[in-house]
């Protein structure tokens, strides 16, 4: 019995997968009469919407409460369903506003694959398993500036909460070309990603030429790989738990207005919630050119408004003119380790950069934190400090880095930071992803320095070179030989399996 109920369940979750269906939408040939078929597409997104072709479930009754609120079916004999695809092709599609949009699972809204769909926003209010994919997201293209926040994720008081929503790949933008003037900026520009809502995840997207980048506001929220190229404001904000934001490159801050601007700003006003967070592995950059128009001060991570509990800040590569390199103003239980946190101008001020766990502002101290591994212009920290180095003048720099005023941060093979950390706080990989430690002991800073294996300029056919402790290095240099005939290279893991 045990099998047939085993059997069942999995036809039935075949069924459910071959039951699975794409849409095509396209406002150059599209007709919101047609099917939705390949070759017979709706006409736009906004329309796909306004003439209910999305089968769902809204909460009632509202206003929304948890105990009371149900998920209703609507739109019965819709065509799109949960578990569809809906794939844009390339034009204007109008804007997205789904209010109380409750999948079962996710619909995927998506480019064909070489075009380029343009909505206008993206608002999502009240809605669960949604997904969007390659998409672009700009009022430019209509002729106007919203001033408005181009992609915002909501959980609302009376329509009820947003979760489980995905954005990959999509450009999100205020203008093609960054304004030169402030007036233009404060008047013209839209924050990028706003997300209120749980359970979200924004990877690999492109935000540029936006106010305050990317906000994370509530928990389980995954912000991995994303690029916010000039940006006012702050480039992200995390305002929740449980929260990770990881390899994310943040450059390139206009200073248009009386905001404090941060790289990444985290606070607890309201009664906001900041404990369990990871910031991994990100790179921010005051600026990429000293000519860039409208440069001012940015402040690298800055979280000043505690307490902060349980927090976890490695890997990251923070460059920018302001004292603030990381600071923690209230902190309990938070790990500072392997960051490289430096000014690119020392000696001018506003800077030099620091790592900083003090007081919170009413008085209250820090506590059990930990800095250890981390290259800084100085350090100020209430707590467990160790293996952390200062430089503070272009000479150090030019000693210890490829190419500082190109903000290349990687070591030099006779800088003093090598070898020089505590193996046992080490993160397993660098920024680079490249695993630690390369020698008997890791580098400090977000970067290990990769040793070059060589096997001399006279190779014998079928030597073996045997890479020890493994990885001893991951690069093997093979030196000329001058063979005549193609020499052929096999790699095999220390348990004989060919790579």
């Amino acid at each position: 019995m045990h099998t047939l109920k085993t059997t069942v369940l999995l036809c039935c979750l075949q069924l459910c997968r071959l039951q699975a269906a794409t849409f095509y939408v396209d406002p150059a040939t599209g007709n919101i009469n047609n099917s939705g078929a390949y070759d017979a597409p709706w006409s736009t997104l906004e329309e796909v919407i306004s003439h209910k072709l999305i089968r769902s479930y809204a909460y009632s009754p509202l206003p929304y409460n948890a105990a009371t609120s149900q998920p209703v079916l609507f739109n019965a004999s819709a065509p799109v369903r949960s578990g569809d695809t809906i794939v844009l092709r390339s034009g204007l599609h109008g804007e997205v506003f789904l209010q109380n949009y409750i999948n079962t699972d996710y619909i995927t809204i998506m480019a064909e694959a070489g075009h380029t769909p343009i909505l206008k926003k993206i608002r999502l209010q009240a809605c669960k398993y949604w997904r969007f994919e390659g998409l672009s997201v700009s009022s430019e293209p209509y002729g106007i500036y919203l001033s408005d926040k181009l992609v915002f994720f909501e959980s609302h008081g009376w329509q009820g909460p947003t979760s489980h929503i995905e954005i990959k790949g999509c450009d999100v933008y205020s203008t093609q070309t960054p304004w030169t003037t402030a007036g233009e900026w404060v008047s013209k520009v839209s924050d990028g990603i706003y997300i209120r809502g749980d359970s979200v995840i924004a990877v690999d997207n492109l935000l540029r030429n936006v106010d305050m980048g990317l906000t994370a506001y509530g928990d389980h929220i995954q912000a991995i790989g994303n690029r916010i190229v000039n940006f006012s404001g702050d480039g992200m904000r995390l305002l929740g738990s449980y929260i990770l934001f990881e390899k994310n490159l943040i450059k390139n801050c206009y200073d248009v207005d009386d905001n404090h601007d941060d790289g990444i700003q985290s606070f607890t006003t309201n009664g906001i919630v900041v404990d369990n967070n990871i910031v991994r592995s990100n790179i921010i950059l005051n600026y990429d050119d000293p000519a860039q128009p409208l440069l001012g001060p940015l402040q690298g991570i800055g979280c000043f408004d505690g307490f902060y509990n349980n927090w976890l800040v490695e890997n990251n590569l923070i460059v920018v003119n302001h004292w603030h390199g990381i600071t923690f103003l209230g902190a309990n239980d938070c790990r500072i380790i392997n960051n490289t946190v430096l000014d690119p101008t020392p000696d001018i001020q506003p800077g030099a950069s620091w790592i900083r766990i003090d007081n919170h502002k009413d008085g209250t101290p820090s506590s059990n934190c930990v800095v250890m591994n981390n290259v800084c212009n100085s350090f100020v920290v209430d707590g467990t400090t160790g293996n952390n180095i200062v430089l503070k003048t272009y000479a150090e720099y030019a000693n210890n880095f490829v190419d500082y005023a190109s903000y290349d941060f990687h070591l030099l093979e006779n800088s003093v930071l090598i070898g020089a950390a505590d193996n046992s706080v080490a993160p397993l990989f660098d920024l680079d992803g490249t695993m630690r430690p390369q020698g008997d002991l890791a580098d400090i800073g977000c970067y290990e320095y990769v040793y070059t294996t060589g096997i001399g300029d006279s190779p014998q056919p079928d030597q073996t070179l045997r890479l020890f402790p493994n990885p001893a290095a991951d690069r093997l240099q093979i030196g000329d030989a001058g063979f005549d005939d193609p020499v052929e290279v096999e790699i095999f893991t220390s348990a004989g399996v060919i790579v």
